[in-house]
């Protein structure tokens, strides 16, 4: 299995997750049940990132400029998504709007690297 194919998979796996989290966001789960609910998400978001940073964008940024733009434009998605998994885990706040945006971002951020990301990094041949 490539680490494209790799990744393709975890982003079926974690779009399950993310569906079964608008759920419960849609059914106006509790708040504090939320932020639990959501640390396992969030584990498997970090994880995914972090596996697609060192073993695929590293590679392809230094193909490019074309590679390099997309890549730095993919770990800021990463980053507001990891600050935002942040201020949903303060209590002071209430979670649902932030997790709609995660659940929204990232699923938008999936796309652009399957129709995007992924191709660039094929025809350059990381795979």
């Amino acid at each position: 299995m490539t680490i494209i194919e790799a990744l393709i998979a975890e982003h079926r796996l974690l779009r399950r997750m993310m569906d079964e989290m608008g759920r419960w966001l849609a059914e106006g789960v509790a708040p504090e049940a939320l932020r639990q609910r959501v640390a396992m998400l969030e584990v498997a978001i970090d994880d995914h990132a972090t596996r697609e940073e060192q073993l695929l964008f590293e590679p392809l940024r230094a193909v490019s400029t074309e590679a390099r733009a997309q890549v730095d434009l993919m770990e800021v998605v990463h980053d507001e998504v990891h600050d935002l998994f942040a201020q949903v885990a303060d209590p002071a706040r209430a979670p649902a709007d932030m997790l709609w945006t995660i659940l929204t971002l990232t699923d938008e951020h999936f796309t652009k690297e399957e129709n995007g990301v992924f191709p660039l990094a094929e025809q350059h041949g990381i795979q």
